[in-house]
């Protein structure tokens, strides 16, 4: 074991006391030959993270940062238990990252996911299955940005963010049985609570214990707003710093050089040569990839939204930097996410080409129904409007748990009532 342990030792300082000094120095020689290239990607990055990213994001991260130090989620855990538990073996204070990932975007369900390994609320092993499944692309950049700005297709947004959302549940799913405890079982499943109608028996001590009194809001909401300001900033510079690199190896040829290499293998696929260097592209940033995907006229429709949707399902290694720079401090290894994002590429990837085989191609009428999905960009165009769109996705998810929890309390203090006046446990 101490053998094993020495020799990765060594193998990591090796790696960053010769491979990575090469590569910041060919990085800075880049950045002095293709200047205009650098900077202009820079500015793009700069762009993209102060008008889109930020106002998309910031809600969400406040908030997230608020409730953590209070005690809702555990008051959602306790509603949601009988559902999260059976379907991903995960406690009910999961489906909170699970509902932001979906709504808004990386990286903020990693965020959250942190901030409840850190209070205890779950285990590693759970917060690094989590990982795997609650970081998805936003609504609002797979319908707006991708199928309205990039395919100019508006009908192509509600299929793309329903293949991606089921690929990510049904990774979450699969992690169900990662590090799956036979011995441990919950009372809280399916057919305890649909076949017996029961809240469990602490339902209600556990919300009427979740709910603390006012503390210090200023301290609160201070912290909040300046943990979501440092997450943004260095979201921004991954952002930034990616933006540049891609389009540098883009200008300099490095990707289509490589893609040259595998290509007497990945001929046999028929796809041109340009398929692969857009999809290299997206491995490693997904906007510029998947820009320069939709901008492909010589592949099939049905080709070109099925890598689509397989570069939406990985996110691309500028976001897994995002995630990686957010759990680096948690002590949760970045495996079983990136595991888990190859798999969500794959089945997302197979999920659009089955809806795209069952539908045929998408012809007008299919464009009208899911056309009616589609989000308006020109709504979209300022940095209020972004941080408007956001805080309602935002304040309609909040409102959805609190009328869970109402209803949870009514059902309970009804059963209550029940038991005093027939003197009767239900």
């Amino acid at each position: 074991m101490l053998k094993k342990t020495l020799k990765h030792n060594h193998e990591s300082s090796s790696w960053k006391l010769h491979i990575l000094p090469v590569l910041c120095i060919a990085f800075i020689a880049s950045l002095l030959l293709f200047s205009k290239v650098a900077v202009n990607s820079a500015i793009k990055g700069i762009d993209l993270w102060l008008n889109v990213v930020f106002p998309c994001i910031f809600p969400f991260l406040v908030a997230s940062e608020i409730l953590s130090s209070t005690n809702f989620i555990k008051a959602v855990g306790v509603i949601l238990e009988p559902v999260m538990q059976p379907i991903f073996n995960a406690p009910g204070c999961a489906s909170f990252p699970l509902a932001l990932g979906i709504t808004s975007g990386y990286p903020v369900g990693a965020k959250v996911i942190t901030s409840m390994k850190e209070n205890k609320l779950i285990s590693c092993k759970v917060a690094e299955r989590l990982l795997a499944f609650c970081n998805n692309s936003s609504p609002l950049f797979i319908m707006g940005a991708v199928s309205v700005g990039m395919l100019k297709m508006p009908q192509t947004g509600a299929l793309l963010l329903i293949c991606h959302i089921a690929a990510g549940i049904s990774v979450g799913i699969i992690y169900k049985f990662h590090n799956y405890d036979k011995k441990k079982k919950s009372t809280s499943t399916f057919s305890n609570y649909f076949r017996t109608k029961k809240i469990p028996d602490n339902t209600s001590a556990n919300i009427s214990a979740n709910i603390n009194p006012l503390t210090d809001l200023g301290n609160l909401l201070t912290n909040a707003v300046k943990n979501a300001v440092t997450s943004l900033l260095t979201i921004g510079g991954f952002i930034i710093i990616f933006s540049v690199i891609i389009n540098l190896l883009i200008e300099t040829g490095i990707i289509e050089v490589l893609i040259n290499l595998f290509y007497p293998v990945l001929k046999y696929t028929r796809l041109p040569k340009e398929f692969f260097v857009c999809l290299s592209s997206g491995f490693i940033e997904i906007t510029t990839g998947l820009k320069m995907l939709s901008s492909l006229e010589n592949i099939s429709f049905n080709v070109r939204l099925t890598a689509v949707s397989a570069i939406l399902g990985w996110g691309g290694i500028s976001v897994h930097m995002q995630i990686y720079s957010i759990i680096n401090n948690s002590k949760l290894s970045i495996k079983p996410y990136l595991i888990g994002k190859l798999m969500q590429s794959v089945i997302s990837a197979f999920y659009t080409l089955l809806a795209l085989k069952v539908m045929g191609k998408i012809s007008q009428p299919t464009a009208s129904i899911f056309g009616y999905f589609s989000i308006n960009t020109r709504e979209l165009t300022t940095w209020y409007q972004y941080f408007l769109n956001s805080c309602k996705h935002l304040t309609i998810l909040i409102l959805f748990f609190l009328f869970l929890i109402i209803i949870a309390i009514i059902m309970s203090l009804i059963k209550h009532f029940l038991e005093k006046l027939y003197k009767y446990k239900l």
